[in-house]
């Protein structure tokens, strides 16, 4: 039959700990096997004098459901169950879980004299379990940010197109006025300012779903704020008092149009704060010396000592808890009864971003100040001069392609100003038709990327197959870096990113003739 086994050994010298306690309070051990220490840190010569008791090393958490279990089997029938897994804290401090299988020896009326059995650690499977678990949370959160990303993307790739349509009448509006009516074309100025900063929120939707570029350079905080004016009509209550206290202060050095998000989310924050209520609303620009002292009171002990240029933000509104301070800056937090997307985290990324920091002093019922530190420049902010419409002559025939109605429309009405005769198509395969039938009146492709039937880059491949100088220029709501990713090895001539107005067009299209003439 072979070598017989010993099964005490097995036992004395593994995982399991052996134990017989006595029906009484805390459980008292009659006996432990000598393994018993590497789970508990105890000796069972500390057990059985009763210098250590089994009760008192169950986690207080978990004990009352454990006495509830042994209560329950002992006033039944069983003669064995099974604890749901338990924690006991070792001699060293450490928790441990336990698998526990416990035995009841009754008398004679059926009363409970004894529990025995044994017990396992399962804190290493159980862990594992935790981290198994933390990681598929992780991954769930990862896959929605993912899925979020892509629908900002859409959202910003079609509102770009609306957008590319509103900038080209508005411009084109201008044109044909030109000096005869100063009112309507301030009034067509203001469209087209709201609509550069409707572009600039797709820019951010973009960056989010990680496919917007920023500019990086020097901005006036100043200009941000004042720029802003106009939106903050709508966006602030009005019983709100709104007071601007502006310094002069240097340039901080970052992307134009993340600092207005930063702006716009502080001060709306404050006017949701107020909400219908009468209060004041105050926004503060100012050059500050901070010491490694104030620094690490503002909880900023990450920046050096040093200038730093200061917004602040104050308002009287409801202000907040400790709770919703702590997690005032979380992704997708909010006290209000709809989402409100990224908010203040959206603020904390891009602070620190720009190398600053921004901290909140707020207490319920005496409203919120937000402080935003960020490092001043010695580069001065350029100035952009204006571009003054001017119709340049065109000539020749430009093809035009997109599956937006509206912007074909637009194009042919703004290159038609310039003289250009234009033939359209609404998508790649219908714009092969038509370059087969008018090449040689055709001098330029100005072609949309994302297109049923057949895409822009799709297109062009077949394009430049036919003619292997014809300028093309691709448009798209996504950046330059997308679209030369998308188009691999295969180039445009040149790259128009929606949304566009009439003066971008022409000097897009003038310098991609330029640079065919050149070549010839």
């Amino acid at each position: 039959m072979g070598d017989s086994v010993d099964e005490r050994a097995i036992f004395v010298k593994g995982p399991v700990v052996l134990f017989k306690w006595r029906n009484a309070a805390g459980w008292p051990v009659e006996y432990a096997s000598p393994n018993v220490s590497e789970v508990f840190g105890y000796s069972a010569e500390e057990f059985l004098s009763g210098a250590v008791s089994y009760g008192q090393l169950i986690e207080p958490e978990d004990a009352e459901r454990v006495a509830r279990e042994v209560a329950v089997a002992s006033h039944g029938s069983a003669k064995s169950f099974v604890h749901e897994p338990y924690r006991v804290r070792a001699r060293s401090g450490a928790v441990r879980w336990l698998y526990d299988f416990t035995q009841l020896l009754r008398d004679s009326d059926g009363a409970v004299t004894h529990y025995q059995g044994y017990v396992i650690d399962t804190t290493e499977r159980v862990l594992a379990q935790e981290e198994a678990r933390e990681l598929e949370r992780q991954l769930f959160h990862s896959q929605k940010l993912e899925s979020l990303g892509v629908l900002a993307g859409g959202v910003a790739h079609d509102f770009n197109n609306l957008l590319t349509g509103i900038l080209g009448q508005a411009s084109l509006a201008k044109r044909r006025l030109g000096q005869s009516s100063e009112g309507l074309a301030e009034a067509l100025d203001q469209i087209e300012q709201l609509s550069r900063r409707a572009a600039e929120l797709t820019q951010q939707l973009l960056a989010y779903s990680g496919k917007g570029t920023f500019v990086i350079g020097p901005v006036d905080l100043v200009e941000v704020v004042r720029g802003l004016r106009g939106m903050l009509e709508v966006v602030l209550p009005k019983k709100a008092t709104f007071v601007l206290t502006l310094d002069p202060i240097p340039a901080v050095l970052g992307d134009r149009t993340q600092l207005q998000q930063v702006v716009m989310n502080l001060l709306t924050n404050a006017a949701e704060a107020l909400g219908d209520q009468v209060g004041t609303i105050r926004l503060r620009t100012r050059l500050v010396e901070e010491s490694a002292e104030s620094l690490a009171a503002l909880g900023a002990s990450s920046l050096d000592p040093g200038r730093y240029i200061a917004l602040e933000v104050e308002d009287s509104g409801c202000g907040m808890t400790a709770e919703v301070r702590e997690r005032l800056f979380d992704p997708f937090f909010t006290t209000k009864a709809t989402g409100r997307g990224l908010g203040m985290s959206a603020v904390l990324g891009i602070v620190r971003g720009h190398k600053g920091h921004i901290g909140v002093r707020s207490t319920p019922g005496s409203g919120s100040t937000f402080k935003l530190l960020l490092p001043p420049t010695n580069e001065s902010v350029r100035a952009e001069p204006p571009v003054a419409p001017s119709k340049q002559p065109g000539g020749g025939t430009l093809l035009i392609v997109d599956d937006e109605a509206s912007i074909r429309q637009i194009l042919t009405a703004l290159l038609g100003y310039l003289d250009f005769t234009v033939l359209s198509a609404e998508n790649g395969a219908q714009a092969l038709e038509v370059y087969q039938k008018h090449a040689s009146e055709i001098v330029l492709v100005l072609m949309d990327m994302t297109m049923p039937v057949m895409s822009g880059p799709e297109a062009l491949r077949l394009l430049r197959a036919q003619s292997p100088t014809l300028p093309i220029v691709l448009s798209s709501g996504y950046s330059a870096h997308d679209a030369a990713r998308a188009l691999g090895c295969e180039q445009a001539t040149a790259f128009l990113q929606k949304p566009y107005d009439a003066a971008e067009i022409e000097r897009v299209i003038a310098a991609a003739l330029g640079k065919e003439a050149g070549r010839s």
